[in-house]
């Protein structure tokens, strides 16, 4: 008998509990409550007055109102989620793949509707409603890879702007793939005008301060001048001279972001002999410092590059490394490198300049190649430079798609590494 009525409850509960569920959720008074007693006990043919047939009811009811509990619990917790989620200003996105390479919109907020073309977008594929293959490519290439993505896209539609965009893998099903959008177009505008703003400043300094150095460099030819005054003499013209590399830097530097023609004019040059060129100029200097500087370079490695800039990086990465190895009051020593790394078929070639210095510490590691930052001041007071020699290195090295890489340990000295795409080059080619 209780194995009967455990079975009939469970097939009620199965078959009835929404038709159930809709008299519980509309009931207001007890008028209607006990309409669905007697639904219940009519479709069941229980007998209300038998206690243990409404002991029954009691169960069925008891369970339904658990039901509806977590159901309501469930609806206000998706209700914030999503109250969340509309209130950021970056744009979300739930994406799945099917069908191939057809990305399927799942969800959007509110933020990443501005950018759409449809306002129907669930269950849409992203290349109706997104005006950006870009886009699309990305969240591919996290499809295929199984990586998360970064990557800053533009889109035209409605109106030109600039996004930052992860994309990022999810444990609930690999099918599914979040798209954060955050607008960096402002930040895109003021970048370019600060960059103006630099270039024009840079050509209206050049000239004044060519004038000041040549009358400085006339006065300093009096033969009467007191010592008092040629000292303040040279003094004024050192910080001219300092003023006339940070504008000779930013003109520099603006034409690397411009990525001029001229500088993509590559030709085959050797690495090695551009590698020895700078080791010898700054032998006679470590020879003065009293830093040993070494030198091993693998003869004739061929490159395709800019001669010029490249003896600059290098120039520019071995200054670093005896400004910050002279800081050491002795064993002062740097390494130069230059080889050809095989490994794996690469086929790269490989430059490295290391010291014994004082290092970098690791949360400045991540900020070195940044415009204008420069390593804790209070530890490299006495070191000269405005933190633009490392930004224009990597600028170079972008335009040569050359990879530069960082290792350093507080006190413990720094690595710059250098890798190159070689080639069966000679010098007749």
């Amino acid at each position: 008998m209780i194995y009967f009525y455990t079975l009939t409850i469970t097939i009620f509960i199965i078959i009835t509990s929404l038709y159930i569920y809709s008299f519980i959720k509309n009931k207001k008074n007890e008028k209607k409550y006990k309409r669905l007693k007697n639904e219940i006990s009519r479709i069941f043919n229980i007998n209300l007055n038998n206690p243990s047939d409404d002991f029954v009811i009691h169960q069925i009811e008891t369970n339904l109102k658990s039901i509806k509990n977590k159901f309501e619990s469930e609806k206000n917790r998706r209700r914030n989620m999503y109250s969340i989620l509309d209130t950021l200003n970056e744009g979300v996105m739930l994406t799945s793949l099917y069908q191939g390479d057809i990305i399927k919109v799942d969800f959007a907020n509110k933020s990443s509707k501005e950018i759409f073309t449809l306002e129907d977008y669930i269950g849409r594929s992203l290349a109706e409603i997104v005006d950006s293959h870009n886009l699309i490519d990305l969240i591919l290439k996290s499809f295929k890879r199984k990586i998360n993505v970064e990557e800053e896209i533009l889109f035209y539609s409605p109106e030109k702007r600039y996004y930052n965009c992860k994309i990022k893998t999810t444990e609930i099903d690999e099918k599914y793939r979040i798209v954060i959008l955050t607008d960096v177009t402002k930040e895109k505008s003021l970048e370019s005008l600060r960059k103006e703003f630099l270039t024009i400043m840079s050509h209206e300094l050049r000239t004044p301060l060519a004038v000041m150095n040549g009358y400085l460099e006339t006065i300093l030819m009096n033969d009467n001048l007191e010592k008092d005054v040629e000292k303040m003499i040279k003094i004024i013209e050192d910080e001219t001279a300092r003023l006339t590399r940070l504008v000779n830097d930013l003109l520099d530097m603006g034409r690397l972001q411009k990525n001029i023609s001229d500088e993509k004019e590559f030709k085959i040059i050797n690495l090695s002999e551009v590698t020895g060129k700078a080791y010898k100029f700054f032998k006679m200097l470590a020879d003065e410092m009293e830093i040993n500087l070494e030198a091993e370079i693998e003869p004739d490695l061929f490159i395709m590059g800019n001669d010029d800039r490249i003896l600059q990086v290098i120039y520019n990465l071995i200054d670093n490394a005896f400004k910050f190895t002279s800081a050491r009051e002795e064993d002062k020593s740097i390494w130069i490198k230059l080889y050809k790394d095989a490994y794996e078929n690469k086929n790269e070639i490989v430059l490295e300049v290391e010291d014994n210095g004082i290092g970098i510490p690791s949360k400045e590691i991540q900020k070195i190649f940044d415009m204008f930052y420069r390593v804790d001041k209070s530890r490299t007071r006495q070191i000269s430079g405005f933190g633009l020699g490392l930004y224009i290195v990597k600028l170079i090295l972008d335009n040569h798609d050359a990879r530069i890489f960082l290792e350093s340990e507080e006190n413990n000295g720094t690595l710059f590494r250098i890798n190159f795409k070689g080639g069966q080059f000679n010098e007749t080619l």
